[in-house]
């Protein structure tokens, strides 16, 4: 229920929604709309894998976005020139790395 970045970023945060990515689309929401950069379109794929589930979100899912938020950590430009994205990239790569141990294989 915490924005944390962009349209997709935060959980139970869809589409600039509170709502989970699952009820998201059983309401008939679309994984289609917009994101504002590659940290938000890994965000926005991650929903779309939760939500094809009934299980939720898998570890495949959660490896793939905690690698796209892991580059924008190691780029040390990132820091400066967005570090608004920066943060947030550093708490979903934290996240998703414990996230990930809840997850079957």
């Amino acid at each position: 229920m915490v924005k944390i970045y962009g349209r997709w970023c935060g959980p139970n945060w869809t589409n600039n929604e509170n709502i989970s990515a699952r009820d998201y689309l059983l309401r008939g929401g679309s994984f289609k709309t917009s994101c504002k950069d590659s940290l938000d379109c890994a965000c926005r794929a991650h929903d779309e894998d939760c939500a094809s589930s009934e299980l939720g979100c898998s570890y495949a899912g959660d490896t793939r976005l905690l690698r796209v938020a892991n580059r924008i950590v190691r780029n040390p430009l990132q820091k400066i020139v967005n570090p608004r994205r920066y943060l947030a990239a550093r708490l979903i790569r934290d996240s998703m790395s414990l996230s990930r141990l809840t997850r079957a294989r």
